[in-house]
C-alpha cells in the first residue's frame, strides 16, 4: 500500500516546526510494509506542487496531519481550518482515495473537524494508530490510539528518501516521553497524550540525535515533549545518554519551573542543552493556584537563579486573564520577571478554551460559554475587567522592557523584521536574540 502523509501545517511563526508527527507515523507504516512518502505544504504550492506529488506517487491512501486549530493568540487569531478544508478540495480533484485525518488539532474536535473537511476517517491520540485503521478498513470511522509504550518510536532510517524536504529544516524535533500528569485547567495534553507518562529508551532518543548528525549534519534539535521534566528521572537519565555521545551537538527544551536539584541544570548544559523555555504562566501566588500550576513563585526563583549559574539562556512563557486575574496579580507576575531577568518572557493573553478541560467548566459555569456551544472556532476567556483593560494594563506594566513579547499583539509572521531575524538567527530559538 502507498501512503502520501501530508503535513498541513504552513504556519512560519515564530519559526517553521519540523513535522515529527508525520516523520514517527510514516516510520511505523513502513515498519507494517507500506510504502510512505511524506509531503510538506510549507514547501509545496496547493495548485501545480500537489497534484504533481499525487501522479507521480499514487498514493492508496492519504493521511492528513493536523497540528493545530488556530495560533491561540489574542487578539490576532488565525483560524486554520479554512485552509485545511482548501487543501481537501485540492486532493480531491486530483485524486479519489480515503483520506484519513490525525494530528493534535483533529484529536481536539475530532467529528467536527471530520464533519468540516469531510474526511473518510481519523484517529485521534498516537497518530501511529493509523496503522491498525488501515489493516481494518471499515470496522471505525475514528479511532482512539495510545501505544503501550514508545520503544518502537523512532526516525525512518531512510528519512530523506521518505521526506524529500527535510533538508529544509535546521532544528529537528525529538520526543522522549508522551504524557502529562499535572492538571492546568486549560491544558489538552492529557487529553492528547494520557495522564501517564510514557518514556521511549533514553538510549534510542541519543541514538536517533547521533544519527542524525553524523549521517545528515544537523546540530539543532528541539525536544518537544509538553515538559520534558514531567518526569524528572527519565529527562535525566535522557540527557546522560545524550552526554556520553559527545556530540557537537545542542538542543532546547520545555519545563516546567520546578526540580529537585538545581544542580540538573548544570547537568542539561554538560549534554548540550542550550536553552530552557519555562511554562510558567504566572509570577503570582494567588494565579498559580487559580490555574493549576505544581509549583510556587519560589520555585520560579530557583530555576531561574539556576539557569542563570549554568550559564544557559531560559524564557518564561505567561498567560495572563485566567480566573481571578486582577491589576495586582499582574503587578506580580512583571514584579517576579524584573527579579528572575530570564533572556525573554512570551506572554500570551487570554486563555484559549478547550472542549473537556476544566476551563471549559469555569466558562459555563460563569455564563461565558453557551451550554453546548462549539470551540472549533477560537473562544478566549478573559477576567471581569475584560479583553481591552487587560490589554491596556499589560502594554502599560511592561513597557520598554525589550525582552517581553507578546505573540497575539500583530500577526509578526509579516513583518519585515521576523523575517530577516529568522533569517539571519540560525542557533535555537529565535527569543534568544532578545535583550535582557
Amino acid at each position: 500500500m502507498n501512503v502520501l502523509l501530508i503535513s498541513a501545517n504552513t504556519e512560519p511563526f515564530p519559526e517553521p516546526v519540523f513535522p515529527l508527527g508525520p516523520v514517527y507515523v510514516g516510520n511505523a507504516l513502513q515498519q507494517d510494509g507500506a510504502r510512505v512518502r511524506i509531503l510538506d505544504m510549507r514547501h509545496c504550492s496547493a495548485d501545480t506542487g500537489l497534484s504533481e506529488e499525487l501522479a507521480a506517487f499514487c498514493p492508496d491512501c492519504i493521511g492528513l496531519s493536523l497540528r493545530n486549530v488556530d495560533n491561540a493568540a489574542y487578539p490576532s487569531t488565525r483560524f486554520y481550518l479554512p485552509s485545511y478544508a482548501t487543501l481537501v478540495k485540492s486532493l480531491r480533484a486530483s485524486c479519489h482515495v480515503p483520506i484519513v485525518l490525525g494530528g493534535s488539532a483533529f484529536s481536539l474536535f475530532p467529528q467536527e473537524i471530520a464533519s468540516f473537511l469531510g474526511a473518510d476517517g481519523g484517529v485521534t491520540g498516537d497518530g501511529e494508530g493509523v496503522v491498525a485503521l488501515l489493516r481494518h478498513p471499515g470496522r471505525e470511522k475514528i479511532l482512539a490510539s495510545f501505544l503501550p509504550d514508545l520503544a518502537d518510536v523512532a526516525f525512518p532510517r531512510n528519512i530523506t528518501t521518505v521526506f524529500p524536504h527535510f533538508h529544509r529544516y535546521r532544528t529537528i524535533g525529538i520526543q522522549t516521553a508522551r504524557g502529562c500528569p499535572n492538571h492546568c485547567i486549560y491544558c489538552t495534553y492529557p487529553h492528547l497524550e494520557g495522564a501517564a507518562v510514557r518514556r521511549r529508551p533514553p538510549g534510542d532518543v541519543a541514538e536517533d540525535m547521533a544519527l542524525l548528525y553524523r549521517e545528515f549534519g544537523k546540530r539543532s534539535f528541539f525536544i518537544v515533549d509538553s515538559l520534558f521534566n514531567a518526569d524528572e528521572d527519565h529527562m535525566v537519565r535522557v540527557a546522560g545518554e545524550i552526554a556520553a555521545k559527545n556530540l557537537p551537538v545542542s538542543f532546547s527544551c520545555y519545563l516546567q519551573p520546578r526540580v529537585s536539584d538545581p544542580g540538573i541544570f548544570r547537568l542539561l548544559k554538560e549534554a548540550g542543552c542550550a536553552a530552557v523555555d519555562f511554562g510558567t504562566d504566572s509570577g503570582s501566588p494567588a494565579m498559580l493556584a487559580s490555574l493549576g500550576k505544581p509549583f510556587s513563585t519560589d520555585d520560579i526563583r530557583t530555576v531561574s537563579r539556576a539557569c542563570t549559574e549554568a550559564g544557559m539562556d531560559f524564557c518564561h512563557s505567561l498567560l495572563f486573564g485566567g480566573p481571578g486575574e486582577t491589576f495586582e496579580t499582574i503587578r506580580e507576575t512583571v514584579d517576579l520577571m524584573n527579579e528572575t531577568a530570564p533572556r525573554a518572557v512570551v506572554a500570551m493573553t487570554g486563555v484559549r478554551i478547550y472542549p473537556g478541560t476544566e476551563m471549559e467548566r469555569i466558562a459555563a459555569g460563569e455564563q461565558v460559554l453557551a451550554a453546548g456551544a462549539s470551540l472549533l472556532e477560537p473562544r478566549f476567556y478573559f477576567p471581569p475587567m475584560g479583553a481591552a483593560r487587560l490589554l491596556k494594563c499589560l502594554h502599560e506594566a511592561t513597557a520598554g522592557r525589550r525582552n517581553w513579547f507578546f505573540p497575539g499583539k500583530k500577526d509578526w509572521s509579516t513583518t519585515i523584521g521576523y523575517k530577516i531575524l529568522y533569517f539571519l538567527y540560525r542557533n535555537g530559538p529565535l527569543w534568544r536574540t532578545f535583550r535582557k
